[in-house]
C-alpha cells in the first residue's frame, strides 16, 4: 500500500494538477515509511524519485539517504544483483562523495521531524 501512495504521490507532483499545495510532504513522509521498512526493493522506486524526476522539488529535496532504508550495503547488494548496475555505480559514488548527513542521522532527524515524542505520526489535516 506505502508503494502505491509513493507512486500515485510521485505521479502527482510530476502531473499538470498542482492540487492544492498542502500535500508537499506526503511523499516524503511515505519515503520516510518505506525506508523503515528496509526492502532493498525499494530502492529503485526512491532512486527514480531523487534522480529521474522532472519535478524540481523532488530533485532537490528529497532525500537521497531514503534510497538505503535496506541498509547501504545490502541495497547496493541488491541493485546489482536485479541489473540495476548505473544506479548501483551512481549511489556508491554518492556514498563516497555526498553522505552529508550520514544515514542514521539523517534518520533520526526525520523520525524526529515527522513523529511526536511519544511516536505518534504526526500529519496535518487536509
Amino acid at each position: 500500500m506505502l508503494q502505491e501512495i509513493f507512486d500515485l504521490e510521485r505521479a502527482w507532483r510530476e502531473g499538470l494538477d498542482v492540487g492544492e499545495c498542502d500535500e508537499y510532504e506526503q511523499i516524503y513522509v511515505t519515503a520516510f515509511l518505506l525506508f523503515v521498512i528496509g526492502d532493498p526493493a525499494d530502492s529503485r522506486r526512491l532512486y527514480a524519485a531523487k534522480f529521474r524526476t522532472g519535478d524540481m522539488d523532488l530533485g532537490t529535496g528529497f532525500d537521497a539517504q531514503a534510497i538505503f532504508g535496506a541498509g547501504r550495503h545490502e541495497t547496493l547488494q541488491w541493485l546489482l544483483e536485479n541489473g540495476y548496475t548505473d544506479e548501483r555505480a551512481h549511489l556508491s559514488e554518492w556514498l563516497l562523495q555526498s553522505e552529508d548527513p550520514k544515514i542514521e542521522d539523517w534518520a533520526r532527524h526525520v523520525r524526529d521531524y515527522f513523529y511526536s515524542p511519544d511516536g505518534v505520526l504526526l500529519l496535518d489535516e487536509l
